[in-house]
């Protein structure tokens, strides 16, 4: 699938229904008390191209279990409309060419399905789950033994 086919399946949300979103997202799924959640996360730095923070939420997810990659290519068949967003990080900390195909801040909407056909326009890390937040799946830049780390969290 190329670029504009993506884009043309999938529904970028305004910057306050985004925030809404994510906010949300972080008080089910984050763990905000973790003592490094404030300076790693909830703090976030200047850089050149605005105020970024330097950890990943999925250090702080609660309740967090290992999931192979393609047990969530699985449930990309049976799943639905879901929400996708990812880490607000500096392209000063980024060293791909183009890696920001959309904004930092933005939070998709679109088939699941779609996703993961579309999903190499994305960054590397990227938080995936349902309207009613009753789970998530998070597909990492991290790899253990050549297997790509993926976590979920929720009743899925």
């Amino acid at each position: 699938m190329n670029f504009e086919d993506f884009c043309a399946k999938l529904e970028i949300l305004d910057e306050e229904e985004g925030n809404r979103v994510r906010d949300k997202y972080i008080e089910k799924f984050v763990d905000a008390k973790h003592p490094l959640y404030e300076s790693q996360i909830k703090h976030r730095h200047k850089f050149s191209d605005g105020y970024c923070y330097e950890g990943y939420l999925w250090d702080y997810l609660k309740s967090k279990y290992f999931i192979e990659k393609e047990k969530i290519g699985e449930k990309a068949k049976t799943l639905g409309t879901i929400y996708v967003f990812w880490d607000i990080h500096s392209c000063e900390r980024i060293f791909v060419k183009n890696y920001w195909k959309f904004g930092k801040n933005t939070v998709l909407k679109l088939p699941f399905s779609i996703l993961m056909e579309g999903q190499q326009y994305l960054p590397e890390d990227i938080y995936i789950f349902d309207e009613k937040m009753t789970w998530t799946f998070v597909i990492t830049h991290e790899d253990i033994d050549g297997t790509c780390y993926c976590l979920k969290s929720g009743n899925i």
